[in-house]
């Protein structure tokens, strides 16, 4: 004889019954809700599509430029949010400076405002007005210096946000900025240059006579110098690496200090008198490298 159980007791529990169905009208509610967020959703992509086409629609490109003075010894440029190129132009006439910038046709344009004084030269990006969409924040300063000219000038460089490229043999090169590269690529009696988070780099080996001076503070500072070398050379980072290139013929007066690596692979002597260069090179916290190649 065959038994079989029977099948378990249902098991009730209280506090979690299903909802109750929608009524009619909760339908109507919710079919109302949802419309009412799409029309929101809708409406505010459109409006941001016509914000942004009035805003492309406004944009133009504009261009300024003035002759500079052929007498003057020293330049100063204050570029505010400009990308800021100092060349040589064998076949220039004289020295002139030329600005492309992107405006919108909401605000005010930006110029450039040349003030002399005996020996002294002021380049000055004026700021454009407040618009609506702010399209006037990309730029660039070009000064083009006959060679004669550029190798007895000093130049001074102020900057908010912008590259600095230098690609001319100069007296001096004094250059701040507080967002943006700076890039060596000419020849200076001294260099002093300061950036907060961008890069110091010279793309190829830079002659500088007497003193380079490079801080920043949360990028990297890449330089090598050849033939002649600075008689004192200061590289500072906080959170960057610095790597220094020097000729091997030395000796040199090396103080480094990194927060992870220190190498040096350079001629050293403790010798002032008989130091080629002095060379203080520092990192916080990145990598510090003083050497004949210091990529490698």
């Amino acid at each position: 004889m065959t038994t079989f159980a029977s099948p378990p007791p249902t098991i009730t529990t209280t506090g979690s019954s299903a909802p109750p169905p929608l009524t009619p009208q909760g339908r109507s509610a919710v079919r109302v809700l949802l419309v009412i967020a799409a029309t929101v959703l809708t409406v505010g992509s459109l409006v941001a599509l016509v914000a942004i086409a009035l805003g492309i629609n406004s944009v133009r490109v504009s261009t300024d430029s003035k002759v500079l003075p052929e007498e003057m010894t020293s330049l100063s440029i204050d570029a505010v949010d400009s990308t800021v190129r100092v060349t040589t132009d064998p076949s220039a006439e004289s020295p002139r400076v030329a600005l492309r910038m992107l405006n919108s046709t909401r605000g005010g344009r930006q110029q450039l405002q040349v003030t002399s004084q005996p020996g002294g030269t002021r380049i000055e990006v004026t700021p454009a007005s407040p618009a609506f969409m702010d399209w006037g924040r990309t730029g660039e300063v070009t000064v083009t210096l006959p060679p004669a000219l550029a190798e007895g000038l000093t130049v001074n460089v102020r900057q908010d946000d912008g590259t600095l490229a230098i690609d001319a043999e100069l007296d001096r090169l004094v250059a701040r900025t507080v967002d943006g590269d700076i890039v060596l690529n000419g020849t200076a009696h001294r260099i002093d240059v300061t950036t907060e988070d961008g890069d110091i780099v010279a793309p190829r080996a830079i002659s500088v006579t007497q003193t380079f001076n490079a801080e920043t503070r949360d990028g990297d500072v890449r330089v090598s110098f050849g033939p002649d070398v600075p008689k004192t050379i200061d590289a500072v980072s906080r959170d960057g690496d610095v790597a220094v290139g020097l000729p091997d013929r030395g000796p040199y007066l090396v103080r480094a200090s990194g927060g992870d690596r220190t190498d040096v692979r350079v001629p050293e002597t403790t010798d002032p008198g008989a130091a080629a260069s002095e060379v203080m090179v520092r990192s916080d916290s990145g990598n510090v490298v003083v050497g004949a190649d210091p990529r490698r």
